[in-house]
């Protein structure tokens, strides 16, 4: 921890424009009360304090009040800062962003009902070990789309779990490398200097993939696969209910490739695991991210980031002293 003071600064600096106008109104009652009355000159100064009423005693006393609330209420919304704290990257950040396929092949049911429904359970059973930690969602096929950014209310994303389908999709495809780039992006954005990335997928894993995984990793982002599926596949059905075919008329039937999966986790320097009916999967997840989050690698330096210690809402406690004094009978009129 950094105790050392620092030079004043502000982290709401808008709010002390607030002083102008403050200003302009104490000389507008500065002036008011400066003048003098036109029966000055002709009462006695002996009799001045008998026949012209003053100025309110208790009145005076209320807009000093006033304005000392208004001035320490600018002062409390910009927010002066003079310490700063350095924090770990580990303890600040266990961010987790899941890329979910829905390509497709999801639909294949080799896996009762469907891969997609099995997906669907496993998502909300990973968003509900989330903790309170930062998680994200994007969902792809041809392209990935945002369907939560880094957030630490999992309850959110887990609304739009039930709507996730290929049918939401514009153009299908299946490009987890692109889903891996845009994860790489949305942590840069939340300058988050590590995280996990957590694909749920399907699809076999080619070259783009394994080279956009093993970028990010040198970008100190692991990537994992949560495979669905199994190696014999089943034939996957259109929507009119028939098997699709490929043009040489041979049926569609989507396999998991779980070979092509590993070496993609192990470019991204996580984990593969497959499905399951236990939590056996998700706890293998939940390794990879423990090392993200508390070691690291030996070669790579602790990262740190330095925050603002904000001491400024401890002036509510005068602002409150100010305005119960404010409204006592006879102070403030």
């Amino acid at each position: 921890m950094i105790s050392a003071w620092q030079a004043l600064e502000w982290m709401r600096p808008g709010w002390l424009w607030g002083f102008v106008p403050l200003l302009l109104v104490l000389i507008y009652r500065l002036r008011l009360h400066a003048g003098r009355s036109g029966w000055d000159a002709i009462v006695e100064p002996a009799l001045q304090p008998y026949v012209i009423e003053g100025q309110s005693t208790s009145r005076s006393k209320g807009t000093l009040l006033l304005f000392s609330a208004w001035a320490l209420s600018l002062l409390l919304l910009a927010g002066p800062v003079w310490q700063q704290r350095e924090v770990p990257v580990f303890e600040a950040e266990q961010a987790q962003l899941v890329l979910f396929d829905l390509s497709r092949s999801m639909l294949t049911d080799d896996l009762a009902p469907n891969r997609l429904t099995r997906a669907r359970f496993k998502l909300i059973d990973l968003l509900k070990r989330s903790h309170g930690r930062q998680t994200g969602l994007i969902a792809f096929a041809e392209r990935p789309y945002v369907i939560s950014p880094l957030t630490d209310d999992a309850r959110t994303i887990e609304a739009f779990v039930p709507s996730l389908s290929p049918e939401i999709m514009p153009a299908q495809g299946s490009r987890p490398d692109l889903a891996i780039e845009r994860a790489v992006q949305l942590f840069e954005q939340a300058s988050a200097l590590s995280g996990h990335i957590i694909l749920i997928s399907d699809s076999p894993a080619t070259p783009a993939d394994i080279d956009a995984a093993r970028q990010a990793r040198q970008s100190g982002y692991r990537v994992s696969v949560l495979a669905v599926g199994t190696a014999a596949g089943a034939p996957l059905r259109g929507e009119d209910g028939q098997f699709l075919q490929y043009a040489n008329g041979s049926i569609v039937v989507p396999q998991l490739n779980m070979e092509s999966v590993q070496a993609l986790a192990a470019a991204g320097g996580g984990s593969a695991v497959a499905v399951s009916s236990s939590q056996d999967d998700l706890d293998a997840l939940d390794s990879v991210l423990a090392r993200v989050a508390t070691t690291g690698d030996a070669d790579e330096p602790a990262a740190s980031k330095v925050y603002w210690v904000e001491y400024a809402p401890w002036l509510l406690w005068p602002l409150l002293l100010l305005m119960l004094l404010a409204f006592r009978r006879g102070v403030a009129a």
